[in-house]
Formats: C-alpha cells, sequence, structure tokens
C-alpha cells in the first residue's frame, strides 16, 4: 500500500511539473519531459495521455501544448453578449425556484446577471453574494437585504475575492445558492480559471441547502484551470436545449435533476 502511495505521489507531482511549465512555456517535448523528470518517455507519454484525458493539455508531434482554455477568461462585458437568448431561459426558469422571503446564495456569472435582473423586484429576500455587479443591481431596494462580502474586487468578473471573502461567509447559510462557472464537466465538476474565486464559490455551495448551476450549452465539457466543486455538490443543473443529450444523461443518472430552459 505505501509503495502504491509513494507511486501515485510521483506521478501527481510529474503532472503538475508538467501543467507548470506549459504554463510558462506553452509546449514541451516528450524528450525533455524524460531528462527533467528521470522517468523513461514512455512514463512521460501515459503521463500526457492522462492530462489530455484530463483536458487540462493537447498531445502533438513529439510532445503537448498547453489547453489554453484553462486560464483563458473572458471579460464579464466580453461574455454578457454572448448566449444571451439561452442565459436569459436558464435564469427565468431558476426565477422559478425563488419564492418572497428566501434566503439565497447568488455567485458572479453573466448568467446569474441575468438571474438578478428578473428577481430585483422580488420582496423580502435576503441575498449574500461576493459580487459587486449583483449587489449594485438591488440598490435601492428596501425590501430586500443584501449581504456582499468584503475582500479585493477582481475587475474581469466583478468578484470579491481572497481570505476575507471566504471568512465574511463563515456561518451564512442560505436556502438555495445559484452558481455560475466558466467550465462542466462529468468528471472534473464545475471549474474557473481563478483559484481564489474559486474559494469563495465554494463556500457559497458549501452554506447552501440547495446548490442550482446555471450553465448554457458552451460550457459543457470544458475544464478550467481550478475545481470549484466535483459535480455531486450540485443538485440542480439549468441549462439550454443545445446541451450534449448524453451529458444531460449522465447528470439524471447521478440523481441530479436537469431543467432544459
Amino acid at each position: 500500500m505505501e509503495a502504491d502511495n509513494n507511486r501515485k505521489m510521483l506521478s501527481l507531482e510529474r503532472h503538475q511539473f508538467i501543467i507548470d511549465y506549459l504554463k510558462i512555456h506553452k509546449s514541451v517535448d516528450v524528450s525533455f519531459l524524460s531528462s527533467e523528470l528521470n522517468v523513461s518517455e514512455v512514463t512521460v507519454r501515459k503521463d500526457l495521455e492522462k492530462l489530455e484525458r484530463d483536458k487540462l493539455l493537447l498531445r502533438s508531434h513529439g510532445g503537448a501544448v498547453l489547453n489554453d482554455y484553462l486560464f483563458n477568461e473572458p471579460s464579464f462585458i466580453e461574455k454578457e453578449d454572448k448566449f444571451t437568448e439561452e442565459k436569459s431561459a436558464i435564469a427565468s426558469e431558476a426565477a422559478k425556484l425563488i419564492k418572497n422571503g428566501m434566503t439565497i446564495a447568488l455567485s458572479t456569472g453573466t448568467t446569474v446577471s441575468h438571474l438578478t435582473r428578473i428577481i430585483k423586484d422580488r420582496t423580502g429576500l435576503t441575498i449574500v453574494t461576493n459580487a459587486v455587479n449583483v449587489a449594485t443591481t438591488f440598490m435601492g431596494s428596501n425590501d430586500n437585504h443584501i449581504f456582499l462580502t468584503g475582500g479585493n474586487i477582481r475587475p474581469n468578473t466583478f468578484a470579491l475575492i481572497g481570505e476575507t471573502a471566504e471568512k465574511a461567509l463563515d456561518g451564512v447559510y442560505c436556502e438555495y445558492a445559484f452558481i455560475g462557472t466558466n467550465g462542466f464537466s462529468i468528471d472534473q465538476g464545475l471549474t474557473t480559471p481563478s483559484m481564489e474565486e474559486a474559494r469563495v464559490v465554494r463556500k457559497l455551495i458549501e452554506n447552501a441547502k440547495h446548490v442550482v448551476l446555471l450553465v448554457d450549452h458552451s460550457k459543457f465539457d470544458k475544464v478550467a484551470f481550478y475545481r470549484i466543486e466535483h459535480v455531486d455538490q450540485v443538485h440542480t443543473v439549468i441549462t439550454d436545449s443545445k446541451a450534449p443529450s448524453d451529458e444531460v444523461e449522465k447528470l439524471r443518472e447521478k440523481g441530479i435533476k436537469v431543467i432544459i430552459a
């Protein structure tokens, strides 16, 4: 057992080295990795095959290149104009789950932003969020209570992140959490390019009784750099009619409710 654990640890270390190297250099050769890692080229190729299956890189002739989607993060403004019909339909379905007087958590994301605009005239809501734009939407509403975490702001996503944001969520519990994500995969779960933002969103998920993922078809089978949570932490997925049917079926087989907007 100990030997197996050691082999696993060495494998994980190799994988981390490869990804870290690719983040800087964008491409790498099998022969170089064999020399640097002190393993055979056969072992390196197996490592690359595993990382490609996990969508962390793309194999090329004699080596590998970085999967650019891992760290690519268009700004909120850039994403807002994409798949607007799908996002609006998803948000409309999500709004049906929200009743006056509920306590809900809203993460960052353009689809969540659509939802925010739909429910801004509801009454008696307590809204927990780390998204500055979400809080701004509710400004002037005297009938709702807004709990905005502190923290450092990420201009790309309007998210508040860091230790302050995470600690602000300690002991704050919600009936529903409505979550957006950059990538969504059955195997890799919910992922995002930002480690710090992932940690805050994970807190929202941990402290919610029911987690609802709002994800349009373009996010399916995509993997970004850092996992927010595994798919089994999600109770309901709301997506659009273009979502891959095989993935939708797998989710339902796992006992996750899927709503097609």
